[in-house]
């Protein structure tokens, strides 16, 4: 209020108010915590008054109180209980309230600062961090020289990047932004690759603070491009764990995904890509997910378009390795021709014939010539072929003038490959093929019977159920003309007899899957069906999955008669003869109580917990189906006493209507 009516006060007012205070500024155990804030305000409004030296004292009470065994008892309370922590932060909020030439305490303000922060352990912002960020932000030029010298200390860059982070020293944060070109000229360019790393992550920082950073200063982006393409793909067979390469291919990478989401840089995406081709010990879900976003779920139909005419200008680059351009289709262009089919908006907007012509020409044709790709591997041809049964699936109105070449890249991989992987994406293809095109019986059988006698193996039979799955809508169209069983069916059911227990299993899953495909020729299957139970469920070698594979014949088959009886009795009911029901195929009795007795057998034979929990219940449930009222009565008379005494012999417990 003085200072308000007059610019100056009378030196004896100063002396006689100042001296108390300065008295107990001069012996650190009479600091306290009201007594530095107070200091503080005094400072703040009659700055001319004091020297700048006073910051020398400031200092030296700071280094006194930051006793070692203080600071690491403190870490472990909250801050509000550390009187000596509070102290500490009101003396640093002090100095950048000093005099100007304040600037004189930097470096040992900031290395006591930066010390006691490592001292308790904080790894992001401290209560530091904002006094400190208020000094350092009077002098951003000298914070800035200053941090600089020290890019090789972890700690100062940690204390640095929290304060940047926080966004507590904008002046600063304008200082640095306007040294990017010298960081990347003498750092990021430099002979001393470990102070490369430093200035990535403050680059990174700065992508994110400054949103017009990376626009403004292009030759980042540049000069991050060389040293990307400079790391050499390491072998497959030693996967590098250094940290320090880690964590600059994760930088830069996180740089560009920064700069492609505020321009449209599509040359960044292909580098980006190469992280998957580079053996390193690191997470790339984070990686795989932005492409998705960016590319494939990207709204801007314009944008996507231009990422697949370049691709086909990029995928004929010989200086590009054959894995960079199977993962680019992989998590680039197939999923955006995914996504692209299930949107409303019609999907000529993305894709025309003259993008299937050039596909055409630099993949599908040197396929069929037998000239091309052969130095590839196995997941290069995985992935052009799932790209290419995409299109047959999704985009089958733009192939009817390559659909030839198409089917013999499909038959090319069928016959020419080793790899089972690699066949049963064929095999899917020709499914989708025909799926989509009027295709010949003969090679719908071909395939059909590829299939079924294709190795079966762990991780491959998704593959192979999709496959067979897709295949067979396209069955009973191929045999309409064809009298007795149609020779899909006669096929199948040679398979049974002549391969062992692995294709019995693929063959049965298959029918439970497609249980109506099968309901016309089940009188070929029921009786091989009900024979294989014992083996399936039984045995010393029965599985769990085996035993719970051979109920679910069993629900298909009781499905089946149901059905059949519906039809026999709507026959009769259209003809008025009853004799002619017969003609619908019926399971005959002594294979019903073959089904009824196995399933006795499963529910009363030992099972692990698990099994038992899941097993024997559905077990029970189907029993009790084929037993009851509306079930199987040719059975049911003779069964109903033998399942009453073991019900009563507490053997299992089961209702009976």
């Amino acid at each position: 209020m003085v200072l308000t009516h007059q610019s100056r006060l009378p030196k004896e007012l100063l002396q006689t108010g100042l001296r108390p205070i300065l008295m107990n500024l001069a012996d650190p155990k009479r600091l306290s915590v009201p007594g530095l804030e107070g200091l503080a305000r005094l400072l703040e409004l009659l700055t001319n008054y004091f020297k700048v030296e006073i910051g020398h004292k400031l200092l030296d009470h700071f280094r006194i109180v930051a006793d070692t065994q203080m600071l690491q008892a403190s870490s472990k309370l909250p801050l509000s209980e550390n009187e000596g922590i509070i102290k500490l932060v009101r003396l640093a909020n002090i100095f950048h309230l000093l005099p100007s030439a304040a600037n004189i305490f930097l470096e040992n303000l900031v290395n006591a600062i930066v010390q006691t922060e490592a001292q308790m352990h904080f790894s992001g912002r401290s209560p530091f961090s904002e006094p400190l960020a208020k000094y350092l932000d009077r002098y951003p030029a000298e914070g800035i020289d200053f941090f600089i010298r020290h890019l090789n200390f972890p700690r100062h860059l940690r204390t640095l990047r929290s304060i940047l982070q926080a966004k507590l020293a904008l002046n600063l944060e304008r200082e640095l932004a306007s040294r990017t070109l010298v960081l990347v000229t003498h750092y990021v360019q430099g002979t001393d690759p470990s102070l490369a790393l430093p200035v990535l992550l403050l680059f990174n920082d700065m992508a994110d603070l400054i949103p017009t950073w990376i626009a403004e200063n292009g030759f980042v982006i540049d000069a991050l491009l060389t040293i990307w393409r400079s790391d050499v793909s390491q072998p497959e067979q030693t996967a590098v764990v250094i940290p320090e390469v880690i964590q600059r291919h994760s930088i830069i990478l996180s740089i560009f995904m920064k700069a492609l989401d505020q321009s449209p840089r599509i040359d960044l995406l292909f580098d980006i890509v190469s992280i998957y081709t580079r053996n390193l010990a690191m997470d790339l879900i984070r990686t795989t997910h932005f492409l998705y976003k960016h590319v494939a779920l990207s709204d801007d139909v314009l944008y996507r378009r231009n990422v697949l005419m370049r691709f086909l200008t990029w995928f004929d680059d010989p200086s590009y390795s054959w894995s960079h351009k199977a993962y680019f289709i992989r998590y680039v262009i197939t999923p955006t021709l995914l996504v692209q089919a299930t949107r409303s908006a019609q999907k000529e907007q993305l894709l025309d014939v003259d993008f299937v012509k050039r596909v055409h020409r630099i993949i599908w044709h040197p396929i069929t010539d037998n000239v091309a790709f052969s130095e590839t591997d196995d997941m290069f041809k995985i992935e052009l072929l799932h790209l290419t049964t995409v299109m047959v699936q999704h985009h089958s109105e733009l192939l009817e003038e390559v659909k030839k070449d198409i089917i013999k890249c499909a038959w090319y991989y069928i016959t020419a490959s080793d790899d089972t992987i690699v066949k049963q994406t064929a095999y899917l293809l020709t499914a989708r093929f025909f799926a989509a095109f009027q295709t010949p019986q003969k090679f719908i059988l071909r395939a059909w019977t590829g299939l079924l006698r294709s190795p079966h193996s762990e991780g491959r039979a998704l593959v192979r159920q999709e496959a067979l799955a897709t295949l067979a809508p396209s069955l009973p169209r191929a045999d309409v003309a064809e009298p007795g069983y149609p020779q899909w069916a006669k096929t199948t059911r040679r398979l049974l007899a002549e391969e062992g227990i692995s294709q019995l299993i693929t063959i049965y899953h298959l029918i439970v899957k497609q249980a109506q495909l099968f309901f016309p020729v089940r009188a070929l299957f029921i009786p091989h069906m009900v024979n294989s139970l014992t083996k399936l469920g039984l045995t010393s070698s029965s599985t769990a999955e085996s035993r719970l594979l051979s109920i679910d014949i069993l629900q298909v088959i009781f499905s089946w008669e149901q059905q059949a009886t519906l039809g026999n009795q709507s026959f009769s009911a259209t003809t008025g003869d009853a004799t002619k029901a017969e003609m619908i195929w019926v399971t005959p009795v002594g294979f019903r109580e073959n089904m009824v007795s196995y399933l006795v057998r499963l529910a009363t034979v030992p099972h692990d917990p698990p099994a038992r929990n899941t097993l024997v219940p559905r077990a029970l449930a189907l029993l009790q189906l084929m037993v009851g009222p509306t079930g199987w009565s040719d059975v049911t008379v003779g069964l109903r006493f033998f399942l009453r005494a073991l019900e009563q012999a507490n053997i299992f417990s089961l209702s009976i209507g």
